[in-house]
């Protein structure tokens, strides 16, 4: 490996200006002096911006104050850090994707006159060295502005032991990831695949966040929910003495501070800083030896000498183990949990995007307090109906109108369209099984007592599920916009494309919601009355005498919305989908 070329590599990717003089073309047109210089003087205005704020605001409190808070909470900062590694983690599985896996491009910088492993080496570099513009610069200018107001007489060398172990974190997490997506790539073997991961992780990131954003909007206390959030940290040990980020905290912040160093942190800080060196060498072994075997080659095969006759056997993919269905139900279900699956950023709003609505009922236990906590249990299991109507809602209604053009194909096709309709139900069933198993586990262990009714609640669920699923079939082929796209998130401003639209989507989510709540809190009342009164084990017969009713009311509700829902779409003029 040659330093020169590495060094050649690394220029030319942060350059990126090269350009052939005086031609013309968009190609070669290069930016203005300032465009290209904008970057950097917006991110010299907000580090001045942050050392002016700290070097105004520390003087108020005093340093004695401040140094005393930075010592006594090494441990916030150490979760801080961490959760830079683990960001930095998550957003490197998706770099493998566009490096070693993107190996048709590859191809064009292998031919270059330097070693394969350099070339892999300088991307793992590079992309440690851009994930850390941000941080540096905000962590940098926080430390300026700290060393200025600092009474220690080598607080500004806590600069570059910042800059030093924020970039040894960064280098473990993106490493890390990078491994974990080259692992991902031989098992999964697909660069889109491996992106939609990343888009799937990103998305119920976001989704999450925007949970905890909820709370804080409710409780009115911002406080509570930031002591809630370290609590969580804690609890995943974030905070842990023997992690990188306190090894940044510990050695940055002590001399920022002034504080004696341990010994302890120095070894510490020494082992992670050679093991991310370690990390980012074997990540340029392993992509290179994944380029040598083709972990990611198309798959391509020669054309044999033999002529050969192929012959086609009738196409019938049974998708959910156990359950065999006609074939026009097991394609339905196949395509749609494909087509879906392969759409990191649907899969991720489809599965977790209920959690919006969940959070307002779970909040009022935090807002009126330990009175309401016997309810929570309660609560928990209400969450579970936005899951299975919400999945319902999404995995037939939605999907029926994303079908778009594909509704031509449908209706020329000898296939049964409420058979059709039923594929599209049933595809949501396994996703409605899992969300039941979480919530399931979490009210075992806040309350064990409501165990023997948890298996009615969950076959409940499964029927609610399907019961809402053709529901919205039916208000899909009746009020769908069969020309809208699958577009889940605002683009340039606009509004997003709702696909059911009107009165359709009201009794699409209205007469379900009803339905479910009626008929899972009627059950657990009856049990509970008759629990009372003739004792707890009929109670609980009750529940279960009173389960085959209520699933034969969803059933036959989802018989006949199907049949309706198929019936309806053979009737689509193409107009409505042109």
């Amino acid at each position: 490996m040659n330093l020169s070329d590495l060094l050649l590599l690394l220029h030319e990717d942060f350059r990126k200006s090269f350009r052939v003089g005086r031609v013309k073309g968009k190609r070669t047109e290069q930016k203005s002096t300032l465009r290209r210089f904008f970057p950097v003087i917006g991110g010299t205005l907000v580090a001045l911006f942050i050392i002016w704020i700290i070097t105004t605001i520390v003087p108020l409190f005093g340093w004695p104050f401040v140094a005393e808070l930075i010592s006594e909470n090494l441990g916030i900062g150490a979760t801080i850090f961490n959760a830079i590694l683990l960001f930095s983690f998550i957003g490197s599985i998706m770099v493998s994707a566009s490096t070693v896996g993107n190996s048709s491009k590859m191809e064009y910088v292998l031919i270059m006159p330097i070693s394969m492993r350099t070339i892999f080496l300088e991307k793992t570099i590079y992309v440690i060295l851009y994930n850390s513009i941000l941080w540096q610069l905000v962590g940098v200018s926080i430390f300026i502005g700290l060393s200025i107001a600092s009474s220690s007489l080598f607080a500004f060398l806590s600069i570059p032991v910042f800059v030093v172990l924020v970039l040894g974190v960064i280098t473990i997490g993106v490493s890390l990831g990078g491994l974990l997506g080259l692992l991902f790539s031989k098992l999964l073997a697909g660069r889109r695949t491996l992106k939609q991961i990343g888009w799937f992780l990103g998305s119920a990131a976001a989704i999450v966040v925007s949970v905890f954003y909820y709370y804080a909007i409710y409780s009115s206390d911002s406080g509570e929910l930031f002591q809630w959030l370290f609590a969580i940290t804690n609890a995943l040990g974030f905070s842990s003495d023997m992690t990188p980020g306190y090894a940044v905290s510990a050695l940055s912040l002590s001399v920022l501070v002034g504080v004696p160093i341990r010994i302890q942190d120095v070894l510490m800080g020494l082992v992670f800083l050679l093991g991310g060196v370690f990390l980012v060498y074997l990540n340029a072994v392993v992509s290179e030896k994944a380029h040598y075997s083709g972990w990611l080659a198309s798959g391509s095969k020669r054309t044999s000498a033999k002529l050969e006759s192929l012959s086609h056997a009738t196409w019938n993919p049974q998708p959910i183990p156990g359950f065999t269905f006609n074939q026009t139900v097991s394609v339905s279900i196949w395509y749609n949990i494909a087509s879906i699956r392969r759409e990191g950023r649907v899969l991720a709003q489809y599965l977790v995007g209920p959690l919006r609505f969940v959070i307002f009922l779970i909040l009022p236990v935090f807002a009126v307090g330990e009175e309401a906590m016997i309810f929570t249990p309660f609560l928990i299991l209400a969450a579970l109906i936005p899951f299975a109507i919400s999945y319902g809602v999404y995995f037939a209604g939605y999907e029926i109108v994303y079908e778009g053009k594909n509704i031509m194909t449908l209706q020329l096709a000898a296939a049964n369209m409420a058979d059709y309709i039923k594929g599209k139900v049933y595809s949501a069933v396994p996703f409605v099984i899992a969300a039941t198993v979480i919530i399931s586990v979490i009210i075992i262990i806040i309350d064990f007592s409501l165990l023997p009714y948890l298996p009615a609640v969950a076959i409940a669920a499964v029927f609610i599920n399907v019961a809402s699923g053709a529901i919205a079939a039916n208000a899909a082929a009746i009020g769908g916009d069969f020309k809208a796209e699958r577009i889940i998130t605002r683009q340039r401003g606009s509004a997003v494309q709702q696909p059911i639209r009107g009165w359709s989507i009201v009794r699409a989510q209205v007469i379900p919601y009803i339905l479910g709540y009626a008929g899972v809190f009627g059950m657990l009342g009856i049990g509970t009355l008759v629990g009372a009164v003739q004792g707890a084990l009929i109670g609980i017969l009750s529940v279960y005498i009173f389960l085959p009713i209520y699933a034969a009311i969803c059933y036959f509700l989802f018989r006949r919305y199907s049949h309706s829902a198929g019936v309806k779409l053979a009737q689509i003029e193409a107009s409505k989908y042109l």
